[in-house]
């Protein structure tokens, strides 16, 4: 055998054993089927040289190895180029490839850093929050020069309903976008409005340059997004393993990937986060800045931005300071959300400038946030039971995702609750009946004080399948059942929240008479946060297109923490009909977070 032969045959080999290798295999992306073989999460061709390559990786490595070993595409794919590499497989290097050097000199990569960004209630595909990447640089100066990468649906110009349906389902590819981390800055932070916490990774300098150098690779890749589960979280774990193969993250996501709950795995390897840092958002900072005035100083300031009283004299220096800092910052804000034409924040701007100018420097406060990594978990079992017109029962709740407005709100929204697919299972004792109550198919809860400076609208949306009862036959069957409404929020007292929402309901079954009906529905109430305790209390009046559904709905509750995942909640509500068909219901129960 001539030494050519021989060598070839330990290539041969080489690639027979290197195929399988858990670092090939989550490189490309190869996801074992259940009945054996191979399929790459990657969709496009372009991510593979072969045909076969988004199932064969045996053979998309061999065909690699003779395309590098020619000069060939090894520019498009420079980690796995290194990896071959680094296994005597291929020779040379990336010096000669000017796009991809480019690209390096540009980043100047020096580490990695996740961020967590809170959630976005008017975007479907950010209600449970949003990660992402910034590649930290190493110019000198601020990160602001560094650059973020961002993996998203392409959904070009849908909105509202179909960009929900066409996410939930799979109607979009997903992919990575590079972007100047300071255009991410005024995305979240200034535009939406969002909260930034920034997690510091503890990669090796090899491991960041492997990082990158994936990211590159993955920069025109296409992956099939859902949103509860191939989303922006779930994809930034696979890099992290493509990146040290060691991690085991993605294989408890085959369902759903909550944001938050990616962000405590990844928290939860050991030494993996190195720091936090927390950047609040710009509506932020101008809200803590205004709890902080004293109410003569507040005065001054809605006097000062309404262009009624600009003299502050009557105000200490130091209040003077704090106020100018913040009208700067409030009108950045309304320029940012085109409130304020440009000529106007020019000039408006530049006046508080020059008389903070000529004022003593002052030491800017700086915030201190609820780290989300300490909020309550994501899915939930509520165990309980309850009475409801004079029947008892026992209950099961359960539901993988998210929160509720009531429930311990650390380091997420307060005021704000989303619950995907909740369902509840009863056991009637008279009957001795086991049935399903209700599933949801989406609730959300968005309550924003409004005040004299800002005026946030409220809103609330439900749909769901529950059992609803008859008054003609005094049975329950199914129905669907849907409602929206939007209104505004008070802070009365100190967490003291009085709202009002102007609704839409209605309901569609063939076991209800007439089969469906429609009306508006006005809801006033209030909810107080004690952090152990809360209390919430409500009278929702539905005007109805049929009689039976016309009704007063009166509800109140109670939730009380016994830790950050475990509450117990108690409720009442009670419904009146012009026809008498009333009933009432009570409930309590155990419900934890996991």
């Amino acid at each position: 055998m001539t030494a050519m032969g021989a060598e070839q045959i330990s290539v041969n080999e080489a690639v027979e054993k290197l195929a399988e290798e858990k670092s090939w295999l989550k490189l490309l992306h190869y996801k074992k089927n259940t009945f054996g073989g191979y399929k790459g999460l990657i969709e496009n061709s372009e991510f593979y040289i072969t045909k076969e390559g988004n199932v064969d990786p045996k053979k998309e490595m061999e065909e690699e190895i003779a395309a590098f070993s020619q000069g060939l595409q090894k520019c498009e794919f420079p980690a796995r180029f290194n990896w071959l590499q680094e296994r005597n497989l291929v020779q040379g290097n990336l010096d000669d490839c000017k796009e991809y050097q480019q690209f390096i000199n540009d980043i100047r990569p020096k580490s990695i850093t996740l961020l967590f960004t809170d959630a976005y209630m008017s975007n479907p595909a950010s209600l449970f929050g949003h990660t992402l990447i910034r590649v930290d640089t190493a110019r000198k100066g601020t990160q602001m020069l560094a650059h973020g990468a961002n993996f998203g649906a392409n959904s070009g110009s849908d909105t509202g309903v179909i960009f929900a349906l066409k996410g939930l389902f799979g109607g979009y590819m997903g992919s990575y976008q590079i972007s100047p981390y300071w255009n991410i800055i005024n995305t979240y932070n200034n535009i939406e409005n969002r909260d930034i916490w920034e997690y510091k990774l503890n990669l090796s300098n090899k491991e960041t340059i492997s990082f990158i150098n994936h990211l590159y690779e993955m920069k025109n890749a296409q992956v099939q997004y859902f949103f509860l589960s191939k989303n922006c979280s779930y994809m930034l774990l696979e890099l992290l393993e493509a990146v040290r193969p060691n991690l085991d993250l993605t294989s408890k996501y085959t369902i759903w990937a909550i944001p938050l709950d990616t962000l405590k795995t990844i928290n939860n390897i050991p030494n993996l986060v190195e720091n936090v840092n927390y950047r609040p958002a710009r509506y932020t900072k101008i809200q803590a800045q205004l709890h902080g005035m004293n109410e003569q100083q507040y005065e001054q300031f809605i006097q000062f931005i309404k262009k009624k009283n600009n003299n502050l004299d009557n105000l200490p220096a130091t209040e003077q300071v704090e106020l100018l800092s913040t009208a700067y910052e409030y009108y950045q804000y309304e320029y940012i959300i085109k409130n304020l034409p440009l000529k106007e924040y020019r000039r408006e701007s530049f006046d508080v400038l020059r008389k903070r100018s000529q004022m003593a420097q002052v030491e800017e406060k700086k915030l201190s946030g609820e780290n989300p990594l300490y909020s309550h978990n994501s899915a939930h079992v509520s165990l309980g039971g309850g009475v409801k017109h004079h029947k008892s029962y026992e209950l099961i709740t359960l539901s993988p995702a998210y929160t509720s407005f009531t429930d311990d709100n650390y380091g997420m929204i307060r005021g704000a609750g989303v619950n995907v697919l909740e369902n509840q299972w009863r056991y009637y004792n008279q009957k001795h009946k086991f049935v399903l109550q209700y599933i949801t198919g989406l609730e959300i809860t968005s309550l924003v004080p409004a005040d004299r400076i800002f005026k946030p609208y409220s809103y609330v949306t439900d749909f769901n399948i529950h059992r609803e009862f008859n008054p003609q036959t005094d049975a329950e069957g199914y129905v669907l059942s849907g409602r929206f409404g939007m209104g505004q929020t008070y802070d009365i007292a100190q967490m003291f929240w009085l709202y009002g929402i102007l609704g839409v309901s209605g309901q569609y079954g063939g076991f209800i008479p007439g089969n469906q009906w429609g009306g508006v529905s006005p809801e006033i109430g209030v909810f107080k946060d004690w952090n152990i305790v809360r209390f919430w209390g409500g009278v929702e009046k539905i005007y109805a297109s049929r009689i039976f559904a016309d009704r007063t709905v009166y509800k109140t509750g109670i939730s009380v923490n016994f830790s950050r995942n475990i509450f117990l909640n108690l409720s009442y509500s009670y419904s009146r009909n012009k026809k008498g068909h009333n009933w009432d219901q009570s409930e309590v129960a155990i419900k934890y977070y996991f």
